[in-house]
């Protein structure tokens, strides 16, 4: 099998280079596709010089600046490799994590997704979000890097939402496109190994996360109470269901007609 990686790309020119590294180095990885959403940094430029030098790297540039969501959505559009792997452009691929998932799908044909665990690292206060904390699972599966899953099943859902209420300050996007592959893409392979490093930064989604939650005596975590904060919630949780009905909708009528 073949694995394309995936790298939607905004003002990431410090840091695409080391994601892209990490990207060659993994074995079964045939394509590495960048999208560039019309950055202003010079990403572009980076992502050329990347091409240059490695011929399983390309580069597309969105006409206008439209999220990861779309970003992503093109990244898949543009492979063709059998399955494919979501990654940040500032964070970076750990190990050999697509080789070790081409083996989990060679041994299990009924596998369609593989999870790899993930580490977190500020470059100031070192590894965070530990294992042990409550929000560490969560932070993992309510995004989609560190994963494989096979482009075909990718495309029959739809890919990821890429409506407006998904480009404000709680993105979502990552949560509702996980939300549909655990609901609808069963199995889903848990690899223990570390895959994947995130490096979080300040306004990251990660950090976002951490400052909006705390742990609670139950053991769990919670959302730290902010009215303004839970009106722009409820209103992607809306988004959120519509693109949950529509997937279901989409992968209804695929197995219909494939009946």
């Amino acid at each position: 099998m073949d694995i394309a990686v995936i790298i939607p790309c905004y003002n990431h020119a410090q840091t695409l280079e080391r994601a892209v590294r990490s990207a060659l180095q993994q074995s079964h990885v045939t394509q590495i596709v960048i999208v560039d959403d019309l950055s202003s940094d010079g990403s572009a430029a980076c992502a050329r010089g990347l091409c240059a030098a490695d011929p399983r790297v390309q580069l597309d540039v969105l006409e206008r600046n439209s999220g990861p969501g779309t970003a992503r959505n093109r990244g898949v559009a543009l492979a063709n490799a059998s399955h494919i792997l979501f990654l940040d452009a500032d964070d970076e691929l750990v190990g050999d994590f697509a080789g070790l998932s081409a083996r989990l799908f060679e041994q299990n044909p009924s596998l369609i997704v593989v999870k790899c665990e993930v580490e977190f690292f500020d470059p100031i206060k070192g590894y965070i979000l530990p294992a042990y904390d409550p929000r560490h699972t969560s932070a993992i599966l309510s995004s989609s890097c560190g994963m494989v899953m096979e482009r075909s099943r990718f495309l029959h859902m739809g890919g990821f939402p890429q409506g407006a209420e998904f480009r404000g300050p709680m993105g979502g996007e990552d949560v509702a496109f996980m939300q549909a592959v655990m609901a609808h893409f069963q199995p889903i392979a848990r690899v223990e190994q570390v895959g994947y490093r995130v490096w979080s930064r300040p306004g990251s989604h990660l950090d976002k996360f951490l400052a909006l939650t705390r742990l609670n005596a139950a053991g769990s975590f919670e959302y730290v109470p902010d009215k303004a904060r839970q009106i722009e919630a409820d209103r992607v949780a809306v988004a959120v269901k519509h693109y949950l009905d529509n997937v279901a909708l989409r992968l209804s009528s695929t197995l219909t007609n494939a009946q």
